[in-house]
């Protein structure tokens, strides 16, 4: 009876049909801007969405054949193996053993120097005072610091704590610095 009465009334009528056609427009032209938008149906101030305001639109990478770039020869710098010297047998002191090890591993200089940067022991080169002052209070304030140049260890002697200045220009591995820290715990442990 209300629909009947709806129906009747051509004013309602009307309101009713215009209202259908202007649901129907909104969604055709929701569909056109999905469309227009790409497969997501979202738009962000202008751009599409998920993509960063500072990326450029994607473009094609040109197609580069393997081998075209010639990459540059890098050389193998590496510690050489260890030598077969004993550190403790025929040394006159801790500066001896010391020294026997730098030139096992081949090192530059080896410096023991205490947490507050003295030195403690070294294989007796004249830089020794600076490394430890230099690196001993690096390694204080931040044990994980890299140091071009040097690779600092900490141990820890008889309630003291050391840090281990290994100076050389190749890198060092880390079976490697174990074995330096082993000897030096052997080192320490014969003459101290």
């Amino acid at each position: 009876m209300v629909l009947d009465f709806a129906l009747s009334d051509p004013l309602i009528a009307y309101g009713i049909i215009g209202g259908i056609c202007l649901v129907l427009v909104l969604f055709a032209l929701y569909l056109i801007r999905k469309r227009q938008a790409g497969s997501s149906g979202e738009k962000s101030f202008g751009r599409k969405a998920g993509r960063l305001a500072y990326q450029p639109e994607a473009r094609p990478l040109p197609a580069v054949t393997p081998g075209a770039i010639p990459r540059p020869a890098r050389k193998t710098t590496s510690q050489p193996r260890p030598k077969e010297i004993s550190l403790i047998d025929g040394r006159a002191d801790i500066t001896g053993s010391l020294h026997a090890l730098a030139e096992k591993y081949s090192l530059d200089r080896f410096t023991i120097a205490t947490s507050d940067g003295l030195v403690f022991a070294s294989s007796g080169e004249e830089d020794a005072q600076a490394d430890a002052a230099r690196y001993g209070g690096i390694y204080h304030a931040d044990p994980l610091a890299e140091t071009p140049g040097a690779v600092l260890h900490g141990i820890s002697h008889k309630g003291s704590d050391l840090v281990l200045i290994i100076k050389t220009p190749l890198p060092v591995p880390d079976e490697i610095r174990i074995s330096i820290e082993n000897d030096t715990k052997d080192i320490l442990n014969w003459w101290i």
